[in-house]
Order: C-alpha cells, then sequence, then structure tokens
C-alpha cells in the first residue's frame, strides 16, 4: 500500500505531504475544510493583548499557522512573557516550523498535554491549569470553538479571553473524487485514508455511501490520532479504524505499517 488520501485542512496538508512523500508514499489531497483568517482581526492590537496574558492557548495546528502567518505579515513579534499551551505533537511541529520565522516566538515556552490523548481536556488537566486564579488567558479559536474548556479555566478562577482568529470552512472531495475511488476498486488498488476529525469522516462517508465502490472504500484503512474520533469513525460505518501515534512521524509510521503488512 504505498498511497494515502489526506483530509486534514488545506493548510496542513503541505508538511504532510512533503513528510510522506519524503518516503515515498503518493499522496492525494481531498481536504475536508479550508482555514483562513477571521474577517476585522486587529492583529496589532492583539499582539498587545497577547503581552499582557499568562498563558495563550492555541487549541489546533491549524491555529497556529493562520495566527503565527499574520502576526509575520503585519510586522509583529511573538511577546515575551506568556507561556503557549497546546493540545500535542501536531500543533508542536506547526509551532516549531514558525520559531525562526517570527521574532520572539523562539524563546517561549510551550506546554502541552504530557500523553495521549491529545486535546484540549488533556491540556487543562496539566497541573500548570489546576488553579490559575486570577490569570490572564487568552484562548486563540475559531468562530465556532467549543465552549467547554473555557467555562472549565473560568471555574477554575482564571482570567479568560477568547479571540476568534480564524474561520473554517467545509469542502466537497474534488470533483474526480467518485471516479478515483471507482478507479482504485476496480484494480483492486488498496489506499489508507487519514482523517483528523469526525466530521471529515462523516462528510466522506456520506459522498461514499451512493457509489457502487462504497463497500470497496469503506473497507479501506482509515488513519486517525484520537481515540474519540477513532469512535466517531467506527459509528460512521468505517469499518478498519487505525489509531496512530500523533504527529507526522505517527502518519507516517502508521502508512509505511501498513504497506509492510500489505508486503
Amino acid at each position: 500500500m504505498r498511497c494515502v488520501v489526506l483530509t486534514q485542512p488545506a493548510i496542513r496538508i503541505r508538511p504532510l505531504r512533503a513528510a510522506l512523500e519524503a518516503r515515498g508514499i503518493d499522496v492525494v489531497a481531498w481536504p475536508a475544510s479550508a482555514l483562513a483568517e477571521a474577517a476585522g482581526v486587529d492583529w496589532r492590537g492583539l499582539a498587545a493583548l497577547l503581552a499582557g496574558c499568562r498563558w495563550v492557548l492555541l487549541p489546533s495546528p491549524g491555529a497556529i499557522e493562520v495566527v503565527m502567518s499574520a502576526l509575520a505579515r503585519e510586522g509583529c513579534a511573538w511577546p515575551a512573557g506568556p507561556t503557549i499551551g497546546l493540545i500535542g505533537p501536531g500543533s508542536r511541529e506547526a509551532l516549531d516550523a514558525w520559531r525562526s520565522r517570527l521574532p520572539g516566538l523562539a524563546d517561549a515556552d510551550v506546554v502541552e498535554p504530557a500523553g495521549p490523548p491529545h486535546d484540549a481536556e488533556a491540556l487543562l488537566a496539566r497541573p500548570e491549569f489546576a488553579s490559575p486564579v486570577g490569570e490572564p488567558i487568552a484562548v486563540l479559536r475559531r468562530a465556532d470553538g467549543r465552549e467547554a474548556w473555557l467555562e472549565a479555566l473560568r471555574a477554575r478562577g482564571a482570567r479568560v479571553t477568547p479571540v476568534t482568529v480564524y474561520a473554517s470552512r467545509l469542502l466537497d472531495p474534488p470533483p474526480d473524487a467518485a471516479c478515483w475511488l471507482a478507479g482504485r476498486a476496480a484494480r483492486g488498488s488498496a489506499f489508507a485514508v487519514a482523517v483528523a476529525s469526525g466530521d471529515a469522516g462523516s462528510r466522506l462517508a456520506r459522498f461514499v455511501a451512493p457509489l457502487a465502490c462504497a463497500g470497496y472504500v469503506m473497507a479501506q484503512p482509515v488513519l486517525t490520532q484520537h481515540p474519540g474520533i477513532a469512535r466517531a469513525l467506527r459509528e460512521q460505518g468505517w469499518r478498519r479504524v487505525i489509531e496512530h501515534p500523533p504527529g507526522r512521524e505517527g502518519l507516517v509510521g502508521a502508512v509505511e505499517s501498513l504497506t509492510d503488512t500489505a508486503r
């Protein structure tokens, strides 16, 4: 098996594609969403706001890409002082790619979950967030971001400022997707699908359902790094769901493992 379909947001596919293709794995990009800056963000004002925070929480790799790109474009440096909270290795990889490109970011301290599952709840389970009474915390998120962890921080006494910095637009598979799937099924050519959200798996499953090759497609391995997403994928009818370690190397290793098995 030398082919994987990536459904991550478009802004995140480039580094994943590079890592996979460097190992001889063919990549097909079908992003399930596109991320963009939220309208009307005052990025210079945001940089000033962050300078007065104890913590800045970035809940996704996509948020990191959008925020750092905008700050760099506006000539802003990352402020000294706040510690960055990340949800896991994928976000750390995205942040590390910016450390040499955005002034001040190389010196920023970072915390993330000690181990899986890598998500917002695991980040808030760290001892640093056990009693953040009076601490100013900025959460840079998308417009429809979850409220639960903001409420959890407020309940612990933190002064939380959520800032909408990006938006997500859902995308359908490309026009040639049905033909591509039918061709793979006709040839019996296996492939894997990498999924970063339950919504992405659900949208693809709905697209596949009316196709004549649906049975073949739904039997292909679907790779994800989070157990909650894995459960959702199984409920959606994907028959071979595989959890893998987070980050680019985790995904590459999972695909290579399937390749080795196929041999």
